[in-house]
């Protein structure tokens, strides 16, 4: 467990709406595992795994979304004037599928750059990092459907775009580097995303009195 609050766990448990981690995970992934939608809900579970997989608290979510986000091009943590996603799921959705799409498939190279960026942000061994992101990948595949990953995949797509990125970026993959293609020249927008409302209740509102 990180023993302080690092420059990328406070950085992202406010963007979620929190001042520490431990409030984020104990209402985020129960918001997430709630929810209708069976990938948003999964998603949800995976986040959970990765907290009780590893034992040492509630700071490996947060630095598993900081993983993804890299991935996604977005950074490991939030910088102001920056583009960012406004739903929080869709932000820990996307960021659980750049880790399930991108991560093996970054050069040697690359992926020590990129446990560099995010062990700066967290103040985290790079060997944990990277074995959360191997668990991650395990476990995405346990919990997931192929049409879970399908949508899934398609989401990391519309997310990067709003990061500069394309999902052939991540992926590498000669399909997904033609279907971007096809995409910015029909307009595609994912039905997932746009499904979902602008903003989702993380908290209970306060009871009335």
């Amino acid at each position: 467990m990180l023993q302080v609050a690092t420059a990328g766990v406070t950085a992202l448990a406010q963007v979620y709406g929190f001042s520490d981690a431990s409030s984020f995970v104990s209402s985020h992934i129960e918001t997430l595992k709630g929810l209708d939608n069976a990938l948003l809900s999964r998603c949800g579970h995976v986040l959970e795994a990765v907290q009780i997989g590893f034992g040492v608290g509630s700071d490996n979510g947060l630095m598993l979304i900081g993983l993804g986000r890299t991935l996604l091009g977005a950074g490991a943590m939030p910088v102001a004037g920056t583009a960012s996603l406004a739903n929080p799921v869709m932000m820990t959705c996307a960021a659980i599928g750049a880790i399930h799409y991108g991560w093996n498939a970054l050069s040697e190279d690359e992926r020590a750059k990129v446990l560099d960026t995010v062990a700066d942000a967290f103040a985290a061994g790079r060997q944990l990092i990277k074995a959360v992101a191997d668990f991650a990948v395990d476990t995405i595949k346990a919990l997931l459907s192929k049409e879970n990953l399908a949508e899934l995949k398609r989401m990391v797509g519309d997310a990067a775009a709003t990061f500069g990125r394309r999902l052939g970026d991540i992926t590498r993959t000669i399909a997904d580097r033609a279907a971007d293609v096809r995409n910015i020249a029909t307009g595609r927008a994912s039905s997932i995303i746009s499904a979902l409302p602008k903003r989702l209740p993380f908290r209970s509102p306060p009871e009335s009195t």
